[in-house]
């Protein structure tokens, strides 16, 4: 043998140890916190192999895009007074719901400066209809192409920071079309807490009480429950929100709207909130769970930025009590009123706290999962859950013992074909077959990848690519010994022949394989992984495992290698 051939084979014997080393904690069932063993990793088992949650969201762009609507023209009217024109805005008229509109009123001798004032704002809002004295506002189209994607970006990534707090392994969140959310969460057993984690808004917003109408408020409710407007069991809340405000128009006032208290017992208590919000979540910089000195109850302790410092001093400060009479500050979590101080004057730090009202353990989860959601920040728009499919650890189980069995059983057929076809050539391709499937479930699990059952379809894929490339070998091999070439001569025009056909198959193979990566989502994204590395472990195998054993068998023969088990 060469030194070219012994440092190829001490290569080899490298790249083997090393993948039993990646191998071993999987195969032996090790438990990685206790065992000695140097390498701490196992193969990520992928949500229909270990059991999950399945979910899938639909995205409300129409409460998005309505919500845009109103600051961009609150922001026009701001340039507008500033540049000396007074504008009024009408109600928002959502009936087209995916372009919604609102009118604007101003003098009619202002109209140049109103025109003049809009094109500054760039492509966020365009006209719709256009009179003296008024004017129709809508969202720009190209903007709300960029709102929808933004919103759906942000969504996955608020999900992710969500996830990532919750401890779960491997989850897959991705966008699915232009108004879908896909959510998968391998291994997970408490569902509900995973759902609530998950499609919780977390829109934290502090609202001023409107008091001078809020003491009519309960005989208006009590009015709207007369009327069949009550929350029944099972209804969305904010459903039950909407109705009872459409209800109440020209009751209350205009710039007003009804949210409710919920404690976990006892009657809910309504509370009149100015709509108009100066502070929100997007302010906070930490949450973390508290406990009250006296009682020891649990709740969610936050801390504002500078910014949202300053503004929540200036905001007490306005509601400073005047002549004895006292003003009150909701804290508002996805429109349920968590509790709404009296303020006694102007707060400066910007820190406060929620409190849920509970008690016990369950209290506790509430605090910690609430913590949670506003560390990773709120949802830019409102999830609701379409689809949900819980698999159970004993499928997963199923599936992995059905795959290996189908995978054990197709392996030793392919493997006695190969010995018994081509003799003792057949022997070094079952070889480079286990090595070629020992390297792919080795990267798989140094790279952190996920194994799915398309997953082990791909092995089963890769197995038969590896195969395919055995035999053109083998096949190219016997052509040149049949031509009359020596053995030696034979061997090495059938690996340079075969190699540019096992590439092209290959690379066509890839091609398929990263268009899957691309734009498949959860299990086919495994597929695709699981095939990309099993075509670089069969071309190594199938070059470089074969052509070692070759070369060693024609090294130690040399003159006398006139034959060839093949």
């Amino acid at each position: 043998m060469n030194r070219g051939w012994w440092l190829r084979f001490g290569l080899l014997m490298f790249f083997i140890l090393v993948a039993v080393v990646h191998v071993f904690p999987t195969m032996a069932n090790l438990n990685l916190e206790t065992t000695k063993f140097p390498y701490k990793k196992k193969v990520n088992l992928g949500l229909d192999l270990q059991g999950g949650l399945y979910m899938v969201y639909g995205v409300d762009f129409q409460k998005v895009y309505r919500e845009t609507l109103s600051r961009s023209v609150a922001g026009f009217s701001d340039e507008l007074k500033k540049a000396g024109v007074t504008a009024a805005t009408g109600e928002i008229n959502a009936s087209t719901a995916e372009d919604p509109s609102v009118t604007l009123t101003y003098p009619a001798a202002s109209q140049d400066a109103v025109k003049e004032t809009l094109k500054k704002q760039g492509y966020t809002l365009r006209t719709l209809n256009d009179k003296p004295g008024s004017m129709e506002l809508a969202l720009g189209r190209d903007y709300r192409g960029v709102i929808r994607d933004n919103t759906l970006n942000q969504s996955v990534q608020v999900i992710r920071n969500r996830i990532d707090e919750f401890g779960v392994t491997e989850p897959s969140i991705a966008t699915k079309g232009d108004n879908r959310v896909v959510v998968e969460l391998p291994g997970v057993k408490d569902i509900e807490r995973a759902k609530a984690l998950v499609g919780r808004t977390a829109r934290l917003e502090f609202k001023k009480v409107n008091t001078e109408a809020q003491a009519n408020l309960p005989a208006l409710v009590a009015e709207a429950r007369q009327k069949g407007i009550v929350y029944k069991e099972g209804e969305k809340y904010a459903d039950y929100v909407a109705k009872l405000n459409e209800y109440l128009k020209g009751k209350i006032p205009a710039d007003s709207q009804v949210l409710f208290e919920r404690p976990a017992t006892g009657e809910w208590q309504p509370y009149l909130l100015y709509t108009n919000v100066r502070l929100t979540g997007a302010e906070l910089t930490d949450a973390m769970v508290s406990f009250d000195q006296n009682t020891q109850q649990p709740h969610v302790s936050f801390q504002m930025n500078p910014r949202g410092a300053v503004t929540f001093e200036a905001l007490t400060r306005e509601m400073a009590p005047v002549g004895g009479k006292y003003q009150y500050l909701a804290i508002v979590l996805d429109d349920v009123v968590y509790s709404a101080p009296r303020i006694l004057g102007p707060i400066p730090g910007g820190s406060g706290q929620i409190t849920s009202g509970g008690s016990g353990d369950q209290a506790f989860k509430e605090a910690r999962d609430l913590a949670i959601v506003l560390r990773a920040g709120a949802l830019p728009a409102q999830l609701d859950l379409l689809e949900q499919r819980a698999i159970g650890p004993s499928i997963g189980a199923d599936s992995i013992t059905h795959g290996i069995t189908a995978g054990v059983v197709g392996c030793s057929l392919v493997f006695i074909f190969m010995i018994v076809y081509y003799k003792l050539s057949g022997v070094v391709a079952t070889v480079s077959l286990l090595l070629n499937f020992l390297f792919t479930f080795a990267i798989l699990i140094g790279l952190d990848a996920t194994l799915t059952l398309p997953g082990i379809a791909a092995l089963a894929l890769t197995i038969g690519m590896a195969v395919d490339s055995n035999v053109i070998i083998f096949e190219r091999i016997r052509d040149e010994l049949t031509d009359g070439k020596s053995v030696p001569a034979a061997v090495q025009a059938g690996f340079d022949k075969a190699f540019s056909c096992i590439f092209d198959a290959n690379i066509t193979h890839g091609i398929v394989a990263i268009i899957l990566l691309n734009f498949g989502t959860g299990p086919i994204r495994g597929f695709a992984v699981t095939l990309l590395i099993g075509i670089v472990t069969t071309l190594f195998c199938a070059v470089t495992v074969c052509k070692l054993a070759f070369d060693w068998y024609l090294g130690a023969k040399g003159k006398r290698a006139t034959h060839l088990s093949i």
